[in-house]
């Protein structure tokens, strides 16, 4: 008897003992397995930038202060940019004439041009504003045209009508008169004068109100034409007139100034838009640092070219006001016949600028 009860209390404590044990496993706390954060984090992996190479078409020779200033926006963007975006620049006419530049960042087969806003509005007929001789007063006042309200409203018409965007507004200054007969002092020295003029209504009418016979050319053809007698002369700011050799194959230059010539760095919106917005804004800011450069760089360097003209031969004449006031006169009638197809509040807000 006494045995089986010690049996009995030994298998009581065993099942208690087991009891336990199965109770403990149960409430036990599973330990989650440890991160190693002495381990290399590796860093969230960025797609890379895809390469863009833009083609900028212009009809200027390299040693105008004009090409310099795509140059420097180039170099610009390469830099801002990091290299991802590369300008190749294609000068004298490479990759067409002004009117063909202009054709083809409407049609698309152009990236960018640097045009004569003369051309451009053959597309975009406000833009004749410009070229309406006598219209601006001084540089500074086609600046604040060109920079202000005027001159946005006309980017942006030329933006929703063609797909052209404006970036900046070069410049090549006002223009002059050179041919290989006489001195030019009034408009009836341009009698039996055969001139090269640029191909648009609102030069021909222009040059045909001072009696002179206008023949319309393309830039790259001008000096042949010179130096072969084709025409007597033409009309050009003083940086084309240098940079151009024109003063090689013309005797007389006048400092007329009746016309001021604003070039236009535009890009195809459809090209644009491609572009990530980061680096829009980055070309848009390069765009006007260049034009801030490349204004500061004619103006600077118009004297220069002159007196090198001088020095070769080139006869100058400089008009006095009065003389000037007589070619003033004979414009009249160009403004009349022009002032309905760009508008007349166009002509109004160009006068009124300040």
């Amino acid at each position: 008897m006494k045995k089986r009860l010690i049996s009995f209390i030994l298998i009581l404590g065993l099942l208690v003992t087991m009891s336990l044990g199965i109770t403990g496993c149960s409430t036990e706390k599973k330990e989650e397995p440890k991160t190693d954060t002495t381990a290399e984090q590796k860093p969230t992996e960025k797609k890379p930038v895809e390469k863009l190479t833009i083609k900028l078409g212009h009809p200027y020779d390299e040693k105008q202060p004009l090409h310099q200033g795509t140059v420097k926006f180039a170099e610009i963007v390469a830099q801002k940019t990091n290299g991802n975006i590369e300008v190749k620049i294609f000068p004298n006419s490479t990759l067409g004439s002004s009117r063909d530049l202009v054709e083809g960042l409407e049609l698309g087969t152009i990236d960018m041009g640097l045009v004569p806003t003369t051309n451009v509005a053959s597309f975009y007929k406000p833009i004749d504003i410009y070229y309406f001789p006598f219209i601006f007063r001084d540089k500074e006042h086609a600046y604040k045209v060109a920079d202000g309200p005027v001159g946005q409203q006309l980017n942006a018409g030329l933006l929703k009508e063609k797909g052209i965007r404006t970036l900046a507004m070069f410049e090549s200054g006002f223009r002059t008169i050179t041919n290989s007969k006489k001195p030019i002092r009034t408009p009836e020295d341009f009698a039996g004068i055969k001139m090269r003029i640029v191909d648009s209504p609102i030069n021909l009418a222009t040059f045909k109100a001072l009696g002179a016979n206008g023949s319309p050319m393309a830039i790259s053809e001008v000096f042949t034409a010179l130096q072969q007698g084709t025409v007597d002369g033409q009309d050009n700011p003083i940086g084309n007139v240098y940079s151009y050799r024109y003063y090689e194959v013309q005797k007389y230059i006048t400092l007329t100034g009746h016309q001021w010539a604003g070039i236009m760095l535009m890009i195809n919106d459809k090209l644009w838009n491609k572009v990530p917005a980061d680096f829009q804004k980055i070309i848009s800011e390069a765009a006007k640092e260049a034009e801030v450069w490349q204004r500061k760089e004619i103006n600077a360097k118009e004297g220069e070219f002159l007196e090198t003209m001088k020095k070769a031969g080139l006869e100058v004449t400089e008009l006095t006001p009065e003389e000037k006031a007589k070619f003033q006169e004979k414009m009249k009638a160009v403004w009349t016949e022009f002032q309905n197809s760009v508008g007349k509040d166009l002509v109004e807000a160009v006068v009124n600028t300040k």
